[in-house]
């Protein structure tokens, strides 16, 4: 089959499925006046989705090798038709809970089996590229995300808005119907070790440890700024939709570093960056404390959002390097990525949502700093143990 067709067709499911996690962000000042919500309920709504895939990722890759990866996504696609305008029509807490449960378990679907699907798909030749260009859609969809809960839900409405996407989504579903089905069946079990054996193999220096650890920083990061940042800009008088702005411009720097990884492709030493990457992180986000107004702070928050994407870039093609390395399928390696993902995504909002609630959200931007610099020092030590062990 065509790698660059599969190429395209996954990589628009995870598109699809960014834009419906990032609308939610520039949402969040529209849900807390239309549904009461306070600063730690935004914290939970933005945590529960990532909740979900943290239960369903790992379960999502282990079917996928054993059902197989096509057939488990194609089904991943049609729930995904219902949940996507779910959202629009959340009429209380309880019930945007509820959709963004159901969202979330589509998105486990698609990161685990997706991405499986083309791993398993595709030639050596071209794996690291396809894996590469399936990042950057979601890199891609960070700019269209808080543009469609912003600018494009203000204008035309969120129903309106949220029963287009659907729309879409229907669209995707009949292109992969027609596509063939690639090498992505059911793996024999002798063939392909499960999920926890990834995790085992974290344990210890190498390639998956640094996927590992790298995705686990970026998500607990990313996380708390995508709520910090709608709140702190909402005590400042922003609107929605120019806080969907803000979010895009980083998006704009992140899809512009990710065709630098690109272009360089091999010749960028993967793990070397991955240290680099957090101690960047860790000086931009010190600067989000400097109070020099709202300007200063956005120009702050692109910067640092244009840093973080190649940090998950590198991660999956790390990861997917180490997999098969060691014999792990690539639906159980990719899920059990997207759980340590989660775990970040989860934790970091509602940990983030009370600190804010306690009037100190300074805290929030101290610990994350220190993250930074604990995570690069980490992975400098597991690099030299790496090449020490070679």
């Amino acid at each position: 089959m065509s790698p660059r067709r599969l190429t395209a067709l996954i990589s628009s499911l995870i598109f699809l499925d960014m834009i419906t996690w990032l609308a939610a962000i520039p949402l969040i000042p529209y849900w807390q006046r239309e549904l009461g919500l306070s600063d730690d309920q935004a914290g939970v709504v933005l945590a529960i989705y990532s909740l979900t895939v943290l239960i369903l990722a790992i379960p999502s890759g282990h079917i996928a090798d054993r059902l197989g990866a096509r057939r488990l996504t194609l089904i991943g696609a049609a729930l995904f038709v219902v949940a996507a305008p779910l959202i629009a029509f959340a009429d209380s807490f309880e019930a945007l809970l509820a959709v963004r449960v159901f969202q979330g378990a589509c998105s486990a679907i698609t990161w685990s089996a997706g991405l499986a699907w083309l791993a398993a798909s595709v030639g050596p030749e071209y794996r690291m590229r396809g894996l590469s260009i399936a990042n950057a859609s979601a890199t891609i969809a960070t700019i269209a995300g808080p543009l469609f809960g912003g600018p494009i839900v203000a204008f035309a409405g969120i129903e309106v808005a949220f029963l287009g996407l659907a729309v879409l989504v229907v669209a995707v579903i009949a292109w992969a119907l027609v596509e063939p089905g690639g090498n992505a069946g059911p793996q024999a079990h002798e063939d392909r070790q499960g999920p926890f054996v990834a995790l085992i193999a974290a344990r210890r220096p190498g390639a998956l440890q640094v996927a590992f650890v790298s995705i686990a920083f970026v998500s607990l990061m990313m996380a708390a700024l995508q709520l910090l940042a709608p709140l702190h800009y909402d005590d400042g008088g922003w609107s929605s939709s120019a806080i969907g702005w803000v979010f895009t411009a980083g998006s704009v720097l992140s899809v512009l570093a990710i065709v630098i990884v690109g272009r360089l492709g091999s010749r960028i030493d993967g793990i070397r960056s991955l240290v680099l990457l957090p101690v960047g992180c860790a000086v931009v986000v010190a600067a989000l404390l400097v109070p020099l107004g709202l300007w200063w702070y956005s120009a702050a928050l692109v910067i640092v959002i244009g840093i973080a994407a190649p940090v998950f870039t590198i991660s999956y093609a790390v990861c997917a390097e180490g997999a098969r390395a060691g014999g792990i399928g690539e639906g159980s390696a990719f899920g059990m990525l997207n759980a340590v993902w989660a775990v970040g995504a989860v934790i970091s909002p509602v940990i983030s949502g009370i600190v804010a609630e306690g009037g100190v959200s300074w805290v929030a931007y101290v610990v994350v700093a220190v993250l930074a610099i604990a995570t690069a020092v980490f992975l400098a030590g597991a690099r030299r143990r790496m090449a020490a062990a070679a």
